[in-house]
């Protein structure tokens, strides 16, 4: 029986631990935006949900994008930036001069205004179809309720099927 309390012990903490890291990283991404930063990053590297369809077919809308800050961008590559209006946008590099860039949805007709370099967030790294439109949908007060749900399952079974698995050995 000492074996299966110590087995009990270290699977509650597991999921407690895992639970508890994915409550903090919403919110520190909560925060984040309720101070204003519309990308928050950690060590470089962020994401964001890609709302429309400018860059179809090859970011298609619902899909998560995986952004990092670069030091130097190039004419081709796909980057996420802020506009004048706060928004993010993630288009298509076509041009950078003198610490000025210009892009362009791969769908649209016309290129976008110029803006200054340093309001680049980031380069596409990696684009994850469908993971944006889950994301989104966990941010719901549906999705938050069952996060929660999940996360107290996950802390609360182990010891439940660990129990159960213990009398049934004792039986024998």
């Amino acid at each position: 029986m000492l074996k299966n309390n110590r087995l009990e012990q270290i699977a509650t903490g597991f999921f407690a631990t895992l639970f508890l890291l994915i409550v903090c990283l919403f919110g520190y991404t909560t925060f984040a935006h309720a101070t204003g930063n519309p990308l928050p990053t950690v060590f470089d590297w962020g994401s964001a949900v890609v709302l429309s369809g400018s860059m179809e077919p090859e970011l298609p809308v619902g899909a998560l994008l995986i952004i990092h800050r670069e030091d130097n961008y190039k004419v081709g590559e796909i980057v996420t930036y802020e506009d004048e209006y706060g928004n993010l946008v993630t288009h298509r590099l076509v041009s950078l001069e003198n610490e000025e860039a210009v892009t362009k949805g791969d769908a649209n007709n016309t290129e976008d205004a110029p803006f200054p370099v340093s309001q680049i967030y980031g380069k596409v790294k990696a684009v994850l179809p469908g993971v944006g439109s889950t994301i989104l949908w966990l941010k719901t007060p549906l999705g938050i309720c069952t996060i929660l749900l999940i996360g107290g399952l996950l802390i609360i079974l182990p010891s439940y099927f660990i129990r159960k698995v213990g009398k049934t050995h004792d039986k024998t």
